[in-house]
Order: structure tokens, then sequence, then C-alpha cells
């Protein structure tokens, strides 16, 4: 059954409240935006605007599903990759760097919803940010389970702990502090160099002799 006018005119309500806080929390970040620049932003009043959404972290987490769901389709289609195993768990990083570079805004605020601060959210989108996030890592499982199969990846690990050295490592190497990217650049290592020398590092760790 289509929506009627006027559940479409809701939505796209909604839409123009999210693509204006997107482009708040883009600008100048989570903490130095508020709900009433938000509001002038998508040209409401704040009584509309909460209607919609409750607070600022509720907003937040609309923006945020936006780019969750973008990473976890690349994490699908690596799955679908006609390869070895650990083709999969290499296309899934390689997924997303790419993702880190194309989408840093969204790369951003993925990390940053990551954190202590959002953990106890319960909104409807950091459910399904949750769902999303955990889907990622069991399609990261799935890859690497497939590889100790087929041989590519050694089966001395525990799949599940490994999913997770591997996204740990590579979130933090996506997000090094001041010193560490003085350090490189003073090496003259620049970030693509450094992930690829990342991705030596992951083969020789997951590859079986």
């Amino acid at each position: 059954m289509a929506p009627s006018r006027r559940e479409r005119e809701r939505e796209r309500r909604r839409e123009q409240i999210i693509r204006a806080a997107e482009k708040a929390f883009f600008a100048r970040g989570y903490d130095r935006v508020t709900m009433d620049e938000i509001a002038e932003e998508a040209e409401v009043n704040k009584a509309l605007l909460y209607y919609y959404f409750k607070n600022k972290e509720s907003l937040f987490f609309a923006v945020n599903l936006y780019g969750v769901r973008i990473l976890h389709s690349m994490y699908r289609r690596c799955l679908e990759l006609d390869t070895d195993g650990y083709g999969k768990v290499r296309a899934m990083v390689e997924a997303l760097y790419s993702f880190s570079k194309e989408h840093p805004d969204y790369f951003r605020i993925y990390c940053y919803s990551g954190t202590e601060r959002f953990e106890l959210s319960e909104s409807e989108d950091a459910r399904e940010i949750v769902d999303l996030r955990t889907g990622m890592w069991r399609l990261m499982v799935e890859a690497i389970m497939e590889g100790m199969n087929d041989g590519s990846i050694r089966s001395d690990l525990d799949p599940v702990e490994l999913s997770i050295y591997i996204h740990t490592l590579a979130i933090n190497a996506l997000n090094l502090d001041f010193t560490s990217r003085m350090v490189l650049e003073a090496r003259n290592i620049s970030r693509d160099r450094f992930w690829e020398d990342l991705e030596v590092f992951l083969e020789s760790a997951l590859r079986s002799s």
C-alpha cells in the first residue's frame, strides 16, 4: 500500500531536518551544534523539531545511520566477491579505508558514535546502527571462517577474536593521534603508504604457512 500524502509529507520534513543536522554536524562537530541552530538551518520551529526528534542525540544517530548503511553495503559486496576467504577479509579492510576517504564526514561520525557516551541510546536509529555494526562484524567473521576452511587464513586463531583485532587495528590506524602523524610525516610516510604497510602486516599475520 502506497504511503498517504500526509505520510509522505512527514517523511519529507523528517529528511529535511536530518539533512540540516548533517550539515551542522559535519561543519562544527556534535558538541558545538545546538538544536536552535538545527531548527534554523532546517527552517522549522523548535516545537516541530522536537516533534520529530526528542533531542540532539537522536538526530545525531539519524545522521550517522546514513553512513553506517553505506559501509554495511560495502562489506556485503566484499563477502560476495569471487575470491577466497582471505581475499574477502582484505577487501573489507580496504572497504573501510575507501569509506574513510570517500565519506570522511560519515567516517568521523561513525567513529565518534562508538564512544561510551552514545552506547546506551535507545532510539530506533541507534538500534538499527547497532544491528548493522553487528552485521558487519558477523560478515568479517564469516569471511575469516571461510578463509580458515579454504586454507587461505591460518586456523590456529579464534575467528571472533581475530575479527575484533582486525577492526580495532584498522580503525585506530585511521585515527592516529597527533604525535603519531607527526612522526610518520617526519619519515615521509604518507597516509596511503601507512595503510599499505598495514595491509602487508595483516597478510603476514593472517596467511597460513
